[in-house]
């Protein structure tokens, strides 16, 4: 009987921690965490080491065909963030006033700290994080003659379900 009591437990315990929300990621050089409060998606994104005339991202969407992205620049060791969105393996058509609001944009000691929102629901070009889905996570790309350019290695890829995160984390 208790044996049995054992396993239930164990049961309910692990099915309530495979619900539980990921609200924030961690991968080499780049963070990020986030929530969601009256239908706006707050996001924090760190990313250390990073130099002059680099860039880090986040993109939302499953692949480079239709990726909505946001963009941390350093460039002239100032730095900058711009949205815009993919077409395919080709740098990002950017946009000509950024499609989130920027909160607020830090960059010390080759460590840039970004915080932006965005509505939860669809943008203006469509695109709605109210659904479970891919988000891409790009550590460090170059920029060349004041251009986005490749990034040399692969984004990190995770499933996310923002509208599950709801704990108040910014103020």
């Amino acid at each position: 009987m208790k044996f049995l009591l054992v396993v239930l437990l164990i049961t309910i315990f692990g099915a309530n921690m495979s619900n539980a929300a990921k609200c924030s990621v961690k991968n080499g050089d780049i963070s990020s965490r986030w929530q969601v409060a009256d239908g706006e998606l707050t996001m924090e994104v760190t990313t250390k080491n990073i130099g002059n005339n680099e860039w880090s991202a986040v993109g939302f969407g499953p692949d480079m065909s239709d990726l909505e992205v946001v963009i941390f620049e350093i460039v002239e060791n100032e730095p900058k963030l711009v949205t815009g969105v993919t077409k395919g393996y080709s740098p990002p058509e950017i946009d000509s006033t950024p499609q989130v609001k920027l909160q607020s944009l830090n960059y010390n000691s080759n460590t840039l700290v970004a915080r932006f929102s965005r509505p939860v629901g669809a943008n203006s070009r469509g695109h709605s994080l109210t659904s479970c889905g891919t988000w891409n996570f790009v550590t460090k790309g170059v920029v060349e003659d004041g251009e986005i350019g490749y990034h040399g290695a692969a984004p990190h890829v995770v499933d996310i379900c923002a509208q599950k995160c709801t704990q108040k984390i910014f103020d």
